[in-house]
Parts: C-alpha cells; structure tokens; sequence
C-alpha cells in the first residue's frame, strides 16, 4: 500500500508546491532563507516546492502558514457544506469482513 498514490492528491501537492514557490518568488527569498527562518532543510522545502508526498504535514502546513497560503488552499473548508456537523456515517449497517486465510 505504501507504493500507492492517487494521481488526484499528488496533482494537489505539485499544484500547493508551485503556490509555495510563487508567493516565496514573490517575496524575493531564496529558498535557503526561507527554509532557514522556518527551521527546516533546504531540502525538505525543495520537496514541498515539488509537490513530494513523503514531506510531513507539518512541514507543509508551517510553510503554508509562513507565507500566508493557508486560506487560499484550504478555502473549501470553509463553506458550511464541510462543517463538522454535517459530517454523518453514510450507513447505520453493519459489514462482516471476510476473515483472513492466514497466507501471512
């Protein structure tokens, strides 16, 4: 499972990471100056630019944040229709799973 992606999310990193790299551009900083202010690698901002899925969350959000992307990549969480109230399990039934055959 790990070798698995979705091409769907990693279009959304590739296209969060050249936001990243527009607003850092846009700011004249070069990324060893912006990884250093954020107390991160070169590297690892290298990675997020390129839209890699191995960078951790964190690191995403924290540069995100430091350059101000927040609310202009996560502006669809804002609208009522993905409150948390409206969050409801799609079925009150219950599944049984096949059981294993021990092949482990």
């Amino acid at each position: 499972m790990s070798d698995f992606f979705p091409l769907e999310c990693a279009d959304s990193l590739y296209a969060i990471g050249l936001m990243v790299r527009r607003r850092r551009l846009q700011h004249k900083q070069r990324q060893k100056d912006l990884a250093m202010s954020l107390s991160m690698s070169e590297r690892t901002l290298r990675k997020i630019e390129a839209g890699d899925p191995s960078v951790e969350l964190r690191s995403f959000m924290l540069v995100l944040w430091h350059l101000g992307l927040i609310q202009e990549v996560f502006q669809n969480l804002q609208t009522p229709s993905t409150s948390l109230e409206t969050f409801e399990p799609s079925s009150a039934k219950r599944v049984r799973l096949p059981k294993t055959r021990g092949d482990f």
